[in-house]
Order: structure tokens, then sequence, then C-alpha cells
């Protein structure tokens, strides 16, 4: 595996190893073999390509190098990292015939080049099946030539210039003594760290690319009259063409037939739902991939998840003409009835959702399509959401609904949308306090600001408080009137300055700049450039019928599933199913993909704008079907048909959708369908498949064996589930929400869902006090002493892990928690450890995430992790002082957990005062434009050994 693709696994052979820098070109021996299907380092699908072997036998010295720089490549340090990037390249390039079968560099035909170092000039291929031809050495040296360019930009230092030469490059800070440019960045401790430290993979000069784009935009703006400035900060709601163009939302500068599509050179906007696919809102159904749910990403505990889950959507955006997607959502959920809880990326906990929303948000961006990150603010119930207030301390604000918006901005998100509730009373697209203390002051968010569709009450109170740009109401039925088309008109009155229409329409250039519009990132359908409104109207027809579906994207949507698919129980490893056992499944919803009960989505995935339509959906039983045989798996609607099965798998469902929250917790037929499968058998292994928009109560697991939860699975749950239960693959989520117990009472009436003034118990107007301060998810429970059915974080693998060799120590003046994890079970595997950190300013919180990592772990191996902790760490806000303020300042203990959940802790240290330590510098590999190699050592272990300075 490298840092980019840690999926990737070598197989069919005990000595199959690769070895990879995460920072730079790297030496190594390897054999690789057995590879298929899975996608590499950008992503293209390998197929059938079984790549390349290297055999260290076979490697003779050689002396490579630029001008006098000359270093040694020896037989037991050899070119693994770039020759397999090559090799793979190579294998897919124009012109080149590669057979299925095993291939091989035929490295006694090496040499070096002396102006492009570890290039190719001239490789004999050898092949069991055909040869590789010209045109593919000719792409492979090509190829070659890019990725060590690519390699000597990670090599470089960019905390002084904060910028990156190659496109799609963002610098990344490892630590205070490191940062380097990376197309993506995971934080933690990678396998080839030599130094020891984690990266912390914080995006470094996006601010200062806000400043240079500001710049930029400015120009743009002084070039438009007002009623064009106008036109920019509010959304096309008229008759055609001047309509909605088949997107959620529409706005140019031009909208009259007549206008040119780019008027002014700036491209309108053409807005989409949503976070989890391209939404074409029961028009084309089928013609856009139907993905898990953003809580589904959440569960997976992995940036690199959210960043290919992400990517895979703006493909299909771009495939549409869409360049806003309206999203994520960030929210952080606090009661779990809430009915869009499947859509969050944050589940309970602000620091899971910060980690994973930075790459959604970069993925995103990067493809020219503008990130709306949404609700803004304190958006966590969908009873009377348009119309009830929150009451919520500053506290809570920064510790907990804050900080994933923080970290999407930081990332570089461009816009942002409020929400339809009032906060404080004021409607939260007229609130000052939102919009302008906590949006640009304390977040220092550049972007634009947007409405929710109808969530502008009034022009004067929303432009006075903020708000940039106002979208319509969406009533299908009629066309709604916005309040900012007002604009121009108040200005003439002296209601609106001038000024005031200038920075609006200044915050959507620039984002529009920040996102690439202007610089062609986006790309543009043909038939639009520089047409007219009314052939561009035309011409959009096409573009959003079009099948925007790939089978790489289903394979994005599938592993998705098996990233965030959650293990909460498996007694006795009755998963995976034993090959050659009797398999019932039990349950409508074994085949079933529709209800007639369910209002908006369907049985795999939640209703609302999040929605996408598709007539793709593979159910649990075709896809198992598919996996093992028609005539090898069989289905029954009740517990009858399973008698005499060896395993009974019960497939269930559970609903939520946008506008209401849910009734209850309950999964539907669970209980009834257990308990009368384990009536009828005492051996029989029952396993259950839940398919929830979030959390359940788990009263019938005692008597099943196996309970595996997938989020809003989507349209590959059939193929996904087949995988998981036939072990395939393993699953690698842990819970981003705490499932409750049956009994627990966390709210008053008065903080959910709210009160209303007596004697009036339920209203419209109701206010939700959000008394309980940051004792939300896992926090009430530690603080309350009321323990979950199942903790945030828990999530079980088909094998077992322990940590050990705990140590912390100070390097670079930081405290540095470092461990090991060792796989004891019997299979390969990926462990989660997370590390909690509490301090006694935290009260009433006892600890809360600060830190978790993604590893594989192979059997009978270990990995090493480790946590660089800062201040933020231990900082708290002080709502008295109204600052932020250090635990280590006020010397209070601040002690550190790390375990496999809030509930499962297995380590306590308190961590060291590191300010007054030496100051200990990282170790790195040094790369340089006069020697890319500058200096490899090599032995002849199981190791490549790399000399640092």
């Amino acid at each position: 595996p490298t840092a980019s693709h840690p999926e990737a696994r070598c197989r069919s052979s005990a000595r199959a190893r690769v070895y990879t820098s995460a920072r730079a070109a790297s030496c190594a021996m390897a054999q690789l073999s057995g590879y298929s299907g899975v996608a590499d380092v950008d992503g293209v699908e390998m197929g059938e390509a079984r790549v390349l072997e290297l055999d260290r036998r076979r490697l003779p010295q050689r002396r490579c190098g630029l001008g006098a720089a000359a270093k040694t490549l020896g037989a037991s340090a050899a070119l693994a990292g770039t020759s397999v990037v090559l090799a793979r390249r190579a294998a897919r390039a124009p012109g080149a015939t590669v057979a299925s079968g095993d291939h091989a560099i035929g490295l006694d035909a090496w040499t070096c080049s002396e102006d492009v170092a570890l290039a190719w000039p001239r490789v004999g291929w050898r092949s069991v099946g055909r040869s590789v031809g010209r045109p593919a050495l000719s792409a492979a040296r090509a190829a070659a030539r890019a990725e060590v360019d690519r390699r000597q930009e990670e090599a470089t230092d960019c905390r002084t210039s904060l910028c990156c030469a190659r496109a799609g490059m963002q610098c990344y800070e490892k630590n205070a003594g490191w940062a380097t440019c990376r197309e993506s960045c995971t934080p933690g401790l990678g396998a080839y760290d030599t130094d020891g430290l984690p990266w912390s993979c914080k995006m470094l000069g996006v601010s200062s690319m806000w400043d240079y784009n500001i710049q930029r935009a400015q120009t743009i703006v002084n070039n438009l009259t007002l009623a064009e400035k106008v036109s920019l900060l509010h959304g096309e709601n008229d008759g055609w063409p001047a309509d909605r163009h088949g997107y959620a939302g529409y706005v140019g500068v031009g909208r009259a037939f007549s206008d040119k599509w780019e008027a002014k050179g700036v491209m309108p906007l053409s807005m989409n739902d949503g976070p989890q696919g391209y939404n074409s809102y029961g028009k084309f159904d089928g013609k856009s991939t139907q993905y898990p749910a953003l809580l589904n990403v959440a569960a997976s505990f992995s940036p690199e998840t959210a960043r290919r889950y992400a990517t895979a959507i703006a493909e299909e955006f771009q495939a549409k003409g869409a360049n806003v997607l309206l999203g994520p959502d960030v929210e952080v959920t606090r009661s779990v009835l809430t009915g869009r809880s499947f859509e969050t990326i944050s589940g309970e906990d602000p620091y899971l959702g910060a980690q994973l929303v930075a790459p959604f948000v970069k993925a995103i961006q990067d493809r020219g399509i503008i990130a709306c990150v949404k609700h803004f603010l304190d958006n966590n119930q969908e009873i009377y959401r348009q119309s009830m207030n929150v009451e919520v301390g500053d506290r809570a604000q920064h510790e907990i609904y804050l900080p994933v918006f923080k970290a999407a901005f930081e990332a570089g998100a461009a816009a942002v949308m409020c929400s339809y509730n009032k906060v404080y009373g004021e409607y939260a697209c007229e609130n000052s306090k939102l919009l302008k203390t906590f949006l640009r002051d304390t977040l220092n968010f550049k972007g634009f600001i947007i409405s929710d569709w109808g969530a502008t009450h009034d022009a004067q109170r929303s432009s006075d408080a903020g708000l940039d740009l106002d979208m319509q109401g969406d009533d299908p039925s009629k066309r709604l009137p916005d309040e900012f088309h007002k604009l121009t008109e108040m200005v003439g009155t002296g209601e609106v300055t001038q000024a005031s229409v200038d920075e609006k329409v200044l915050h959507v250039v620039s984002a529009m700049m920040v996102a690439g519009h202007f610089d062609g990132r986006f790309p543009i359908p043909a038939g639009w450039s520089g047409d007219d409104m009314g052939t561009q109207r035309g011409e959009q027809k096409k573009v959003v019928q079009a099948d925007s579906t790939s089978d790489a994207h289903r394979a994005v949507a599938f592993q998705t599933i098996v990233d965030g698919a959650v293990l909460l129980k498996n007694k006795n490893g009755a998963l995976p199913i034993a090959w050659g056992s009797k398999i019932v499944m039990v349950g409508k919803y074994c085949d079933k993909t529709t209800d007639d009960a369910i209002k908006q989505g369907d049985v795999y995935s939640g209703g609302g704008s999040g929605y996408v339509g598709t007539d793709r959906i593979i159910s649990p039983l075709k896809g198992l079907q598919g996996r093992l045989g028609a005539s090898s798996v069989t289905a029954s609607l009740d517990a009858t048909g399973a008698a005499g099965a060896d395993v009974a798998v019960v497939c269930l469902a559970a609903h939520s959708e946008e506008g209401w929250d849910r009734k209850d917790l309950v999964l539907p037929e669970a209980q009834e369908l257990v308990s009368a499968l384990r009536a009828q058998s005492a051996t029989q292994k029952i396993v259950v498949i839940a398919a929830v928009p979030g959390a359940v109560t788990t009263e019938w697991i005692e008597q099943a064996d196996a309970a595996l939860v997938l989020f809003g699975p989507g349209e590959q749950v059939g193929p996904a589930v087949a995988a998981l239960l036939m072990g395939d693959v393993s699953p690698g989520g842990r819970l981003p929400i705490s499932f409750p117990r049956a009994d627990e009472k966390r709210f008053t009436s008065a903080q959910y869902p709210g009160e209303c003034p007596p004697p009036v118990s339920w209203c419209p107007e109701m206010t939700a006090n959000f008394s309980e301060g940051t004792l939300v998810g896992y926090r009430w429970n530690d603080a309350k002493q009321v323990p979950a059915a199942f903790s945030f974080g828990h999530g079980l693998d088909y094998t077992t892990y322990q940590l050990q060799d705990f140590k912390t120590e100070c390097k670079l003046d930081r405290p540095l928690v470092s461990f090991e994890v060792a796989n004891t079970g019997g299979r390969n595997g990926t462990a989660v450890p997370q590390l909690y950190i509490g301090f006694p300013s935290l009260s009433p919180t006892i600890r809360q995430l600060r830190g978790f990592q993604k590893v594989w772990v192979p059997v009978g191996g270990s990995s090493k992790v480790a946590f660089h902790l800062d201040v933020p760490d231990w900082s708290f806000y002080n709502e008295k002082t109204a600052r932020w303020e250090s635990a280590m300042d006020r010397d209070e203990t601040i002690t550190v957990s790390v375990g496999n959940s809030a509930a499962d802790l297995v380590w306590y240290g308190d961590l060291p005062d590191c300010t007054s330590a030496s100051v200990l510098m990282p170790t790195r590999t040094v790369l340089s434009s006069e020697s890319l190699v500058q200096d490899w050592s090599g032995t002849a272990s199981s190791e490549v050994q790399i000399e640092t300075n």
C-alpha cells in the first residue's frame, strides 16, 4: 500500500511487500503479484492487468543521478515506489496491449538517465502474454518524468511559499518542522514516516489564496452595472429562459433570452443537491449514482474515503453541468431522532466531522465546483424547522457546533448556507451574530453566504445582517419571489448602500475565482460557452439528462458502504458465513427496495433534497444470489421459511427524511423476526443486516449471533452485503453516533423538541433550549454515567487487535503519544484506534475525541500509530472571557485515553508539559533539484533503510 492508496494489497505471496515513501521517491525491493481490480494513485481502475514483478535478485548495482550528484542504487534498495507507478500507467497507456497475467520489468536492461532520474529510457519488457509496445514505453517515460516532478515537489518544504507549482497539489503541514505539497493527505503516522511524527494535514496557504482571488475578483465587480450586480445576488425563478434551468437554483449576470450565457465573462452558478449524489428530482432516475449517505462516510472514520466519495460525486456534477454542490451537511447530531441525521458527515462529534469535511471540500473544489457547506447554524431538528427558535450558549457554539464549519472554511469552502430556524429569536439568515460575528469575524469566512430556499423573510434585515445571495421559496406549484430582487430599488432609496451590494457581489465572484470558474477548472459543456441564454437553455436539457454513472462510480459507492459498515456483534465468529452453509434470507426488505409507506426516498436511502432517485438498486437477496448462485440462497418473509437453515440472514430497515423527525428509534420487525427465529431454533446462526438512517435501539440483539449496520447504503447495498457476509471484505466502520438503550431519557421537553409559552405545549414557534451545553452524544453518556447500548466509536472486525507499547514524549515542543496496534486474529484487518483528552476545565464534559487513525494491520503483524497533540487539544472556550483558554496554562492535569471506542478505553496517561523541552527536529528525506536522490542506503533486511538528515 502507498500513502495515497492504503487499500492496495500485495497478495499471493508471503514475500510480497512494497515500500514507498509518503513524501519522496522511494527505493525498495518487492515482489508484487496478484494485484487486480484496485484503483491506483489517480483513481484509474487497473482491471485485470495484474501488474509487474520486481525481483531483488535481478537488480545489479547501477549508478544514477543528476549532474555530479551520483548515488548508488544497490540490489537491496531498488526502485519500487516509482517503478510500480510507472508500470501501472504503462499498463493502461494508449496503444499498450497488456494481457491478464504476470508482467515484469526486465531489470537487466535498466539504465539511468542524466536528465531525469528514475526514468526508463530503455526498458526491456517480458510478459507471459502479449508484450507492451513502443507507444506504451513512450507513455511510460512521460509518466515517469511527471512522477519525478510530483515527487520532487513533495520533497520540498512549502512552509514559506505556501504555494504548490502543480495543479491539484496543496501545501499540507506535517508539523512545525515540515510541510510539503501533496495531492491529498491523511492525518496520522504513515508506514514510512521514519521520524515517528504523524501528519497533521493542516492545509496551508488557504487564506492567502483567498486574498489573491479577492483582488482578481475586484476587477470583475468594477465592470458590472448595478442591475448586473443585483442579478448575481438572487436566484432565477422567472419564466423561461430565466428559470432554474433544471437545477435547484440558477444565478447569473444575464437573464433575458438574448443575454449572453457568460455575460461580462461571469459563468452562471448552476446549483444542485446534494451532498450524496446528483439529485434529478425524480426526472431522470438512474442517470446519477445513488451513493451511500454522508453518515456512512462519517462511519468510515477515513479522510481518504471522504475524498474518494466526494471526487466521484464531483465528477457526476461536472457531467451534469452543475458548478455548485449544495453540501456537505455538517451539523453535529444533537438528537438522534432528527430526520436528517443520515445526511451529516459529522455524526455526533465535531472533531470527527472536522477531519472528514476538509478532504471532502477540497475534492469538490479541485474540480471547479463550489462546495456550499450547510446549514448554518443550530439546525439540529426538523420539527418546525422553518419557524422554531434555538437558545444555545456560546461555549456550546464554539466547542460543538462551529468547529466543523471552521474546518470546512480552512479547507477553502467557498459558500455556506444559512438555515431556516431562528437562533436567539432571529431567523438565521437575518442574524448578524451568526453571519457577521461568527462567520466573518470568528471563523474568517471569505466566501458567499446563501440562504436556504425561502429562508429570507426581509430584504433589509437580511442584507444588513450579512446575507449575500437570496434563494427563492421552493414550491413547485407556483413561482415564489425572492427578497433580494428589491436591492436595486433599495439602493436608490438609500435603504441599502452601493458599498454593501458591491461587497456581496465581491464575495460571490471571489468564491467563483477560488473554485477556478475563471481559470477553466470547471469543464463547460459543449454548446454553452459564448451562446445566449435561450440557446444554452436548450443545450442544457441534453446535459442534465445525460447518464453520469459509471462502473468506477459504482465501485466507489460499493467501497464506501464497506468502509462504513459497522459490525455491532459477532458471537463465536458467526461472520463471515462459512462456505457451503445453507442460507435463508428473512424479511420483506431482503428483496424489496421501495415501500408505499415511504413518502420521500426509498428503503435504502433517506428522503428529501439529499435523495438520489435510481432504478439501479441491487437488493441484498440479488446481491447474495449473484455471489453464490441463485439456487444457493432462498428467501422468506417470516421465520418459518428458515427452518432447517444453517444461517438466517434477517434484512431490516428503518427510514427517515427531511421535513420531520423520527417518532422513535425502533427498528421495525427486528424483535418479532429475531425472536421467532430463536424460538424456532436454539442453534441456528441469526445474522441481522440493518439499513438505518441513524441510531436505533437494539433490544433484539441478545438473541442474534451477529449484527451488521449500514447507514443509508444506497444502490450498491446488495453486492456490499454479499461481500461482507461471505468475508470477501471486512467491515471497516465505527459508530459515528451512539446507539442508546431503549429506556434512555436524554432530554427534557424544553430541550427537545422544545416548548411554547403556556398554556400551549406544541406550536410552530416553539423554542428548543440547548441547556445541556457541550454534553452532546457520548459526552452526555460519560457525564451522566448512563452507558449507551453501543458507544460512539464502537465497531468490530473479523479479526482482533491489541493496543500495546504506549509511549508519551515531547517532540517539537509538543506531546507525542505513540503505540502499536497488533493483529491478534486470523485475518488481515483495519483497526481504528481513538484518542480522547480530558482536563478539569473541560467540565462538565469528561473527555472528548482528539485523534483517530484508520490503520491496516496484517495477520500476525503490527502497525505504529502516533498522535502529535497541540494547544487546541487541551483548550476550552471560556464564556466569561469570551475566548479560548489553555488548560496547560492553568497548570491543569491533562489526561489522555486511548481505546477502541468512547467506552472501551484501554490506556490512560497524563500529558507532559513540553513547553520547556528541548526541540527535536523531525528527520526527513531531503531531495533537491540538484540531486533528486539525496542519499539512499540499503541493507539486505526486509525493510528499506533511508539515511536522513
